[in-house]
Formats: structure tokens, C-alpha cells, sequence
């Protein structure tokens, strides 16, 4: 089983996003939303990376986000867009469809998810559990 990770980001072109992976040293993980500081999730997506070795001395993390806003690129932590599990939808060549986002409709081959992190909406087919542990997506069919 696996999860795509899309070429084209949600703020950034596929080829920003090499640019970005070169000079950090980064892996793209695809966009995801992350939590707020008061709770909940950020209705708007970042472009989400994984960094192997961070400069833990400065403060940084396995994983930050760029994103753009009034036209200013901006870095944050996103630690916690993979801080809780994650839904997905099993499809029949093993692909697990995800939603990433609040109202990100997601649909393959008669299978449907909805609701991002805020709210599972799917259809009644295999469902997986996902973790993401040192850059990588792991899948667990849930088992009924």
C-alpha cells in the first residue's frame, strides 16, 4: 500500500519544490495542514518537507512548511501535521487515498474521502491507518 505524494504543491510549482528540496537538503512529504496553537486544524494546506538532520541547536525540526501569504514566502515547524494519525481509503491497486485538507474531496474508483484532519467523511470501503515515522508514510489496514 502507499500514498501519493503529489508533483505539484499547493503553494509552490514542482520545480520550486526541487529548488527547496536542494538547498534544505529536504524530502517533499506533500501539502498537509497543521494544528493550530489554541487547537484544531489550519483550513489552508502547507507544502510540508522532511529534513533528516536538522540544526537542533537553532531550534529546527525533522519537518517544516513553506507556504505563501500576501505574496511573502514564509517557514514554520509542521511537526504536527504528522502528530496524529491519519485516515485513508484502501483502493484496489493499493493506494491509500487521504484528504488532506478541511472539504479536500478526494475520490478513486467508486472510493471517496472528505474532511481532512477535522472530520472523516468516506465511503464504506477498507479503511487504513497512517503514521508517518522518519519521512516515511506507514499503512495499517484497519481491520473490522
Amino acid at each position: 500500500m502507499f500514498v501519493t505524494i503529489p508533483n505539484q504543491g499547493y503553494h509552490f510549482s514542482q520545480g520550486q519544490i526541487k529548488v527547496i528540496e536542494e538547498k534544505y537538503n529536504a524530502k517533499y512529504m506533500g501539502y498537509w495542514c497543521t494544528q493550530r496553537l489554541k487547537g484544531g486544524w489550519n483550513e489552508r494546506p502547507i507544502d510540508v518537507f522532511y529534513q533528516p538532520n536538522p540544526d537542533i541547536e537553532k531550534g529546527h525540526k525533522n519537518y517544516f512548511g513553506m507556504f505563501v501569504q500576501d505574496g511573502t514566502v514564509w517557514i514554520t515547524d509542521a511537526t504536527s501535521a504528522f502528530s496524529d494519525t491519519i485516515t485513508g481509503i484502501i483502493c484496489e491497486d493499493g493506494e491509500v487515498i487521504v484528504s488532506r485538507y478541511r472539504h479536500d474531496y478526494i475520490e478513486k474508483d467508486g472510493r471517496m474521502i472528505d474532511g481532512g484532519r477535522d472530520y472523516v467523511r468516506a465511503s464504506l470501503h477498507p479503511s487504513a491507518s497512517i503514521t508517518v515515522v522518519d519521512g516515511e508514510f506507514v499503512i495499517k489496514e484497519n481491520v473490522v
